[in-house]
């Protein structure tokens, strides 16, 4: 008993931080219904210290201390880290057996998904979406059609999702409509309530020829709009961009056409517009 204690204490900092899967979680949860001593540990953990004076803004995350440390020591320095920490999960392996070691190990190489079958595009967007794509950081996604009609015809369609510390995703999806269904669509998009974006993520606005319908920013998350492009009749591009932390790990340039992006968006690590919000 004592030895899975350890091990949940260990584990406690990445559990606050709701940085451990959901694997991880539900053993975490089942030790605390279980073990009195461990509960009262973590509850402690979770108190602030007498007299201390909070700041309004946000403290900055454990990930993103991780993300600048390996910015500013550049990638020799995260390989070797990287190596340091599979060499430690390694030897946790052989002390406490394998499921533990595999649990921490499940939050360091995070895959890449990609999803480009329209089949499941309610699996990602709305109410209804499975739970982890479901509230993405809070960002308004009713631009996007609450269903794919039958009758509309689905040119391109990607999801990508990514959460190696913060949740990521990109989407886009275009549909081209009849006339009916064009106009129909296009009234609605244009009665959203859009949102200023210039100047976020040193964004200038779109590509000449481009028609913003209808736009959703955050100055912080992110993005979600949709577009009609001059070489397409009668179509919508509808396009989401959802991060934190002021850039994206994701690639976004490899996972959509560069059209389909506000001209000057800048997510890289590093960008000008992280330095000037972070100062």
């Amino acid at each position: 008993m004592k030895m899975e204690c350890d091990v949940i204490r260990d584990l406690m900092p990445l559990y606050a931080e709701n940085m451990v899967s959901e694997s991880s979680r539900k053993l975490i949860e089942e030790h605390f219904s279980e073990c009195s001593a461990c509960r009262a540990m973590y509850q402690d953990m979770l108190q602030p210290p007498p007299e201390v004076q909070f700041s309004k803004e946000p403290a900055e995350s454990f990930q993103k201390y991780v993300k600048k440390k390996k910015r500013r020591f550049g990638w020799k320095i995260a390989l070797i880290t990287a190596a340091a920490v599979a060499a430690f999960f390694l030897f946790r392996l052989a002390v406490i057996g394998g499921l533990m070691a595999f649990l921490a190990l499940d939050i360091t190489f995070t895959p890449i998904e990609v999803d480009e079958d329209v089949q499941n595009y309610h699996l990602y967007m709305g109410e209804n979406a499975d739970q982890k794509y479901r509230n993405k950081w809070g960002m308004d996604e009713t631009i996007f059609p609450a269903e794919i009609s039958d009758s509309g015809n689905v040119l391109e369609y990607k999801m990508v999702y990514y959460n190696p510390w913060d949740a990521q995703y990109l989407s886009y999806l275009t549909i081209e409509y009849d006339d009916a269904e064009f106009a129909a669509e296009c009234s609605r998009l244009e009665s959203y309530d859009s949102t200023e974006y210039i100047g976020y993520y040193s964004v200038t606005g779109f590509a000449e020829g481009t028609e913003l319908l209808a736009m959703y920013a955050d100055s912080y998350q992110g993005f979600v709009y949709a577009i009609k492009t001059p070489e397409r009749e009668n179509t919508i591009t509808y396009v989401e961009i959802i991060f934190c932390n002021y850039f994206m790990d994701l690639e976004y340039a490899e996972y959509m056409p560069a059209a389909y992006f506000p001209e000057n968006f800048d997510a890289s690590m590093d960008n000008p517009y992280e330095e000037m919000m972070e100062e």
